[in-house]
C-alpha cells in the first residue's frame, strides 16, 4: 500500500498493510531526513480550509512594531490585538506569541460580537483541490477550518486567566458572545457540508475545562453537528490534545465523533491506549500523538515503548501514529535534533516490525458497518517500557 491507500483504509475501516505514520506536515522535518522518512513510508496529515471569510463592515488597521498590534475598527466600537514576533520555532509554527486579545474588558464585548455578526463565508475548495493534486499519495488533507463548538471558539478572545474571569464576572455578556458564535456557525455549516473535503476538524479539547463544562457546552453542539454531518458524508475529527483525557473518555464517546486525534499516552496523558480503546470501541480511530519526550530514553528504548503500544491495542487496523503537538518544535540545536531523527526512526521500526507480527496474530477488521470484533491481541510488556511509563 502506498500512504493514501493505508490512511484511507484506517479512516474507511478496511484493514491497511501497517499502522499509518501520518505527523501533522509542520511538525516533520523538511529536506533530506523528510525524504529519508517518507521513502519508508511516513505520510503527512496537511491541513487546509474549505471556507474563507470577510467581514465588510470591518475596518483592520495593522501597526508596525514589536509587539505588532492589530486594531479592528467597527461601527460600535474598535478591539485590539498583538503579538510578541520574531521567536524560535519553540514557540510553533506561527513564530509568534500572543500578549493581548480581542476582549479585554466589559466594553470589548458589543465591537466583538458585531464582528461575529458581520462575517460572511465564501467557498475556498479550489485550494483544496490544489492541496489534493500536491499531495498525491503522499499525504490527506485534513479540513481544519470545518467546524468549532462556541464554548471552544471563545477561548481564542480572551488570555485563559481572564476567560475563566469572564465566565463568572460577566455570564450576560459572555452568554451573548456564545449566542453570536452559535449563529456563526450555523451560517458556515452548509459550505462546510457541501466542500470537497471528507475528513474535516469538529473542534478541540484544550484542557482548559472539566467535564462538567463539555457536557454543558460542548457535548449539544456535537450531538447535534456530527450527525448533520454524517449525512454529507464526513469523517468527523476532533484535537483532543489535552492531557487529562482519563475525565472525558465517556463524554467523548457520547458525541458520535469518528476520529480522536492528538491523544497522548502516558508518560505526558493519564489515559493509556489501551484504555481508550476500550471506552470508544473499534469505530472510533485513535490518532495518537506521539510524545517525543520518550525520544530522550534512547531509540531502543522508544523501539519498546513503541512496540507496547502497538500490542496493547485490540483493534490496531484503527489506529494512527503521528506527531501532532510539537515535533520539530522541540528541536533547538544539534542534540536535540539527533534525539528527534533517531526517536523517529525507532518508531518507524516499531511499526514495520509490528506489522508482520500483527499480520501472524490475525488482527480484527472492521466493516463498513463498524461491527464490533470480540478478537484481541496480546499485550507483550517490556520491563524498560514499563520503566519509561512509570516514570523510573
Amino acid at each position: 500500500m502506498n500512504f493514501l491507500e493505508r490512511i484511507n483504509a484506517v479512516l474507511h475501516h478496511q484493514r491497511p498493510d501497517q499502522v499509518p505514520f501520518a505527523p501533522f506536515a509542520h511538525h516533520l522535518h523538511r529536506g533530506d531526513f523528510e525524504r529519508e522518512m517518507r521513502n519508508r513510508g511516513v505520510g503527512l496529515c496537511v491541513g487546509c480550509g474549505t471556507v474563507r471569510a470577510e467581514q465588510p463592515n470591518v475596518r483592520v488597521e495593522t501597526i508596525p512594531g514589536d509587539p505588532l498590534t492589530t486594531v479592528y475598527h467597527t461601527p460600535v466600537g474598535s478591539v485590539s490585538t498583538s503579538r510578541k514576533a520574531h521567536l524560535s520555532r519553540m514557540v510553533g509554527t506561527i513564530g509568534s506569541w500572543q500578549k493581548s486579545w480581542l476582549i479585554e474588558d466589559s466594553d470589548d464585548y458589543a465591537p466583538v460580537i458585531f464582528m461575529i455578526d458581520d462575517t460572511i463565508f465564501y467557498p475556498a475548495y479550489d485550494d483544496y483541490h490544489c492541496l489534493v493534486r500536491d499531495l498525491g499519495t503522499d499525504g490527506i488533507p485534513y479540513d481544519r477550518d470545518g467546524l468549532d463548538p462556541p464554548y471552544v471558539t471563545t477561548e481564542g478572545y480572551f488570555g485563559l486567566e481572564q476567560w475563566a474571569y469572564e465566565q463568572i464576572d460577566h455570564p450576560d455578556e459572555f452568554d451573548e458572545l456564545l449566542s453570536a458564535l452559535a449563529r456563526m456557525m450555523e451560517r458556515k455549516f452548509p459550505l462546510v457540508a457541501a466542500s470537497p473535503a471528507e475528513f474535516v476538524a469538529v473542534g478541540s479539547l484544550s484542557g482548559n475545562y472539566g467535564p462538567a463544562q463539555f457536557e454543558k457546552y460542548l457535548l449539544p453542539f456535537y450531538q447535534e453537528y456530527i450527525p448533520r454531518l454524517h449525512a454529507a458524508g464526513k469523517i468527523c475529527g476532533v484535537h483532543a490534545h489535552n492531557s487529562n483525557l482519563k475525565a472525558f473518555k465517556d463524554l467523548i464517546r457520547q458525541t458520535g465523533i469518528d476520529v480522536v486525534e492528538a491523544f497522548t499516552p502516558p508518560p505526558v496523558g493519564d489515559l493509556s491506549l489501551a484504555e481508550a480503546r476500550e471506552a470508544w470501541g473499534p469505530q472510533v480511530v485513535i490518532w495518537m500523538n506521539f510524545p517525543e519526550t520518550i525520544f530522550y530514553a534512547g531509540p531502543e528504548q522508544t523501539h519498546l515503548y513503541t512496540l507496547n503500544l502497538l500490542r496493547s491495542d485490540p483493534y490496531p487496523a484503527s489506529l494512527v501514529i503521528g506527531f501532532t503537538e510539537m515535533g520539530t518544535s522541540g528541536i533547538v540545536d544539534d542534540q536535540t535534533e539527533e534525539v528527534f531523527k533517531a526517536g523517529t526512526r525507532a518508531v518507524m521500526d516499531a511499526i514495520e516490525e509490528a506489522a508482520d507480527d500483527l499480520s501472524q496474530r490475525g488482527e480484527p477488521i472492521l466493516d463498513a458497518h463498524h461491527s464490533t470484533v470480540a478478537a484481541a491481541l496480546p499485550m507483550k510488556t517490556a520491563k524498560a517500557v514499563e520503566g519509561i511509563v512509570n516514570n523510573e
